[in-house]
């Protein structure tokens, strides 16, 4: 006693189906030919639009910007550079003279400036 599955029916006429279909696929079809046609119409008017005035400052100040990025970095660069050099000479002023001073007289010379560092060792 199975009950036998009666499939649903939308439509009477498979004529009237394909003509639903067919009014359903036209309709989607004039929505996407509208839309396709609005963004045309705005390259166009983009396209064709002459440049303003705005357009020209915002180069203007696209451009200052750059140049102050471009100075910006140039000042940190030369800053760098400089706080290099003075590391540099202040290694060469604390290192030991090798201009006629014996090296062993160097190592007694910074005895008498400062007690010798401890060394420790592990293991």
């Amino acid at each position: 006693m199975a009950k036998t599955r009666n499939s649903k029916v939308f439509v009477e006429s498979r004529d009237a189906a394909m003509e639903l279909a067919r009014s359903v696929a036209d309709v989607a079809d004039q929505k996407s030919r509208a839309k396709v046609q609005v963004h045309q119409a705005k390259a166009r008017q983009v396209s064709t639009k002459p440049p303003t005035s705005q357009d020209k400052r915002a180069t203007s100040s696209k451009a200052r910007l750059e140049r102050a990025k471009t100075a910006l970095a140039a000042q940190a660069a030369h800053a760098k550079r400089e706080k290099a050099k003075l590391r540099k000479k202040g290694r060469a002023s604390a290192g030991p003279e090798v201009n006629g001073a014996d090296q062993g007289d160097s190592k007694t010379k910074k005895s008498n400036d400062k007690p010798p560092k401890k060394r420790v060792t592990f293991g």
